[in-house]
């Protein structure tokens, strides 16, 4: 019973996510030009939009309301490593042997 209740599911989601899409078309294009002058004022930034599609089902009065927000959002990082502190270093700051 619950296999055909996510197939279901899931045909419900694919019928209705091109509507939401066609729905908010200006505020994605707008989401898009946003993120591709973001990504030229930063040089070699990329250009990446997300769109996150999400299902709220209410099992008990079998309701499914699907969500699409669209929103500019501006995201700074900065990668890092940290050593690992299980590993023997070979060579002290500077280069030097131990």
């Amino acid at each position: 019973m619950n296999h055909d209740r996510l197939e279901e599911l899931g045909r419900l989601i694919a019928a209705r996510v091109p509507g939401l899409v066609e729905e908010a078309r200006s505020q994605i294009n707008e989401a898009i030009n946003a993120a591709m002058e973001d990504a030229q004022e930063r040089d070699g930034g990329k250009a990446i939009l997300s769109l996150a599609i999400t299902a709220r089902w209410d099992l008990d009065g079998n309701s499914v309301v699907i969500s699409m927000p669209v929103s500019v959002r501006r995201k700074f990082e900065s990668v890092g490593k940290l050593d690992d502190p299980n590993q023997t270093q070979m060579f002290q700051k500077g280069g030097s042997n131990e």
